[in-house]
């Protein structure tokens, strides 16, 4: 029997981790203390500044090394959730859609066609995927754009995932 340092009540051995470094080889304090413990310093450090510098990082560096993770990884969702992709494909159509002005022409539409054939043309001739990219996002959260010719640019398709949906050139 041993006295818990931490809520003062005596409990038997086997409710103590074992340590070395101490004199009877028991933690000081009892199994559900350090419990609560190690959870309260663990969100406290979850919710630091420095954590989520880090975190973001971390998985930052995780998506440039690991592409081919990724993309099977949002294959094996998609494939269990095919209403989830649906539901995407339709909102970028209807916020694409909604965001294509009235008032262009027959000349901005085939501006806006010649950027995805563009797109096609190098990612067949340079063999790694190219994207037609709102330089200002159809739904940003600070600032909106439109789907007009002047708002689009031909970019390789791994900047673009970078970019998601912030206003980057």
């Amino acid at each position: 029997m041993k006295i818990c340092n931490k809520c003062f009540v005596e409990k038997p051995n086997s409710e103590y981790h074992k340590k070395k470094e101490s004199k009877d080889g028991l933690m000081w304090w009892c199994n559900v203390c350090h419990k609560e413990y190690v959870k309260a310093k663990y969100h406290e450090y979850k919710n630091s500044a420095a954590y989520v510098t880090k975190e973001k990082e971390r998985l930052k560096q995780f998506r440039l090394n690991n592409p081919n993770n990724i993309k099977k990884a949002q294959e094996r969702f998609c494939a269990k959730h095919p209403g989830y992709k649906n539901a995407q494909s339709k909102k970028h159509f209807f916020a694409k859609k909604q965001r294509t002005p009235k008032w262009l022409t027959a000349d901005d539409f085939w501006l806006i066609n010649e950027a995805y054939d563009l797109a096609a043309i190098r990612t067949k001739m340079l063999g790694f995927s190219w994207h037609v990219d709102h330089i200002v996002p159809l739904n940003g959260k600070l600032v909106s754009g439109l789907h007009v010719p002047h708002n689009l640019q031909v970019i390789p398709g791994r900047l673009n995932r970078l970019k998601s949906n912030s206003h980057r050139t």
